[in-house]
């Protein structure tokens, strides 16, 4: 291959990126703008904040590896994405636009008193920041495939935080939401063509059962296990940050529910062209690690400038969803914690704190992504999409559709009950992934679920309201 067209295509491309990052820095002047867009977003807006973060490394290169490995299982991931997508467009954008605050933790505060912001906020950033230091960890070694005897994993690391922060510190949700527009036409471009291309390759249909087992085509082969992942990222979605964000920053009620089910509409069939490109580089390149189904299509049977295109856009997939998340987490500690103690500060204080929370968050997983320690985090890097959920959704949803008498204490119990129960069944659960054959996930729900009530009823019965 042309090496010289592959790097020149990587290179545009990412500098058209960093480009836009910087471009929209023109749009932001004052905090607001920086963390919500100043609720200005139409529904494109929103999908492409969404968009520019949901769909990472997971639901490329992570899809196609599955599918390499294991067939239709691979669409878990997006098919998961998708459906939080239009749960959120149906049942929760009108809600949330409804309180106009900026953090998932104030939503709950409006309901259950200021004790719970800082609870939430803290659980909450620790489980996105697991998924930040993934999504940096599938970047590494896709820009070293690419430059193997020039580029260390520290100076990719080095290259990935530098990148990251053009894409987020100065744009703030605006510079998100176009880089996620952009990101996404040029994943769809490379996805659907490679896709098309791979499933005419294999034979079609025909093919395809014809030189794989059956168990490629079976999306529960790995029993209830694949269930549980795909409920798990479905409920992320509903509470994670960046998502809410992207929902909160919308003009009016119909901008933010149609932004969110433009976002499922384009994430759900996706998937399904990663299935097909690694389903057929397992029947034509068996000796491959799987990981390198995606990116050895790009470089195999794409013209060099186009896989360097191709190859950029991946890595473009895995750097903007590590921004959109760490803007998530920098609004919730500096509104949630840093307002809190500083409520004296000047909005430009604020802004330049929100940078800084970045930069900060930024080079913490480029230290951990080169440090020992990555083993031991990457272990737990599954507790991100399912302890963000035991931590906000049981309270969120009580307060968007229960309509009786909540209290503070059902909230503050649910908020520590469930997810201290997901990581003491994480860590106790066997190989089989299970404790009393369910999953932690559903135990975490169910602890957050029965610690509300029973807090609830009990304040209820022992204060009566007169």
């Amino acid at each position: 291959m042309d090496n010289i067209g592959l790097y020149l295509g990587i290179v545009i491309t990412l500098g058209i990126v960093c480009l836009i990052g910087i471009v929209a820095m023109r749009k932001v002047t004052n905090s607001e703008d920086f963390s919500i867009g100043g609720r200005k977003s139409t529904a494109v807006v929103v999908a492409g904040a969404i968009l520019g973060s949901i769909v990472g490394g997971g639901g490329t290169v992570g899809t196609a590896q599955a599918a390499f490995s294991k067939g239709l299982v691979g669409w878990w991931q997006t098919l998961g994405l998708g459906m939080g997508c239009l749960v959120l467009g149906v049942f929760f954008a009108n809600h949330l636009y409804k309180t106009k605050v900026e953090t998932v933790p104030q939503v709950l505060m409006k309901t259950y008193g200021p004790k719970i912001g800082p609870i939430t906020s803290i659980f909450g950033s620790i489980a996105i920041f697991f998924s930040i230091i993934s999504q940096l960890k599938s970047f590494t070694p896709l820009l070293q495939s690419m430059f193997p005897d020039t580029i260390s994993l520290q100076a990719a690391a080095v290259i990935g935080v530098i990148l990251v922060l053009c894409l987020v510190m100065f744009g703030g949700l605006m510079g998100a939401s176009m880089v996620g527009l952009f990101k996404m036409l040029m994943i769809y471009i490379s996805m659907v063509v490679c896709g098309v291309l791979a499933f005419a390759k294999i034979g079609g249909f025909s093919g395809m059962f014809d030189k794989l087992p059956a168990s490629y085509f079976n999306l529960f082969a790995d029993g209830s296990s694949n269930l549980a992942s795909g409920v798990s990222l479905c409920l992320g979605v509903l509470v994670t940050q960046i998502y809410i964000q992207a929902v909160l920053s919308a003009i009016d009620a119909k901008a933010a529910r149609n932004g969110a089910l433009i976002s499922c509409a384009l994430t759900l069939p996706m998937g399904l062209f990663g299935v097909a490109i690694g389903m057929y580089m397992k029947v034509a390149h068996p000796e491959l690690q799987a990981a390198q189904a995606l990116p050895q299509f790009f470089l195999t049977y794409m013209p060099s400038f186009i896989a360097g295109i191709f190859i950029a856009t991946l890595m473009i997939t895995t750097l903007g969803s590590m921004a959109g998340l760490s803007l998530g987490v920098a609004t919730m500690m500096t509104r949630d914690l840093y307002k809190r103690l500083r409520a004296t500060a000047s909005d430009k204080e604020n802004l330049y704190v929100l940078r800084g929370v970045i930069v900060v968050i930024c080079l913490l997983a480029g230290y951990f992504t080169v440090s020992k320690a990555a083993v031991y985090i990457q272990e737990f890097v599954f507790l991100s999409f399912a302890l963000r959920t035991c931590v906000f959704l049981i309270p969120m949803a009580f307060a968007f559709f229960y309509k009786g008498r909540l209290t503070a204490a059902a909230g503050l119990a649910s908020v520590l009950a469930g997810p201290i129960v997901n990581i003491i069944w994480n860590v106790l659960k066997g190989d089989s992934g299970f404790i009393l054959g369910i999953d932690p996930i559903f135990a975490g729900l169910m602890a957050g679920l029965i610690a509300f009530i029973l807090a609830n009823e009990i304040v209820k019965k022992n204060s009566p309201m007169t």
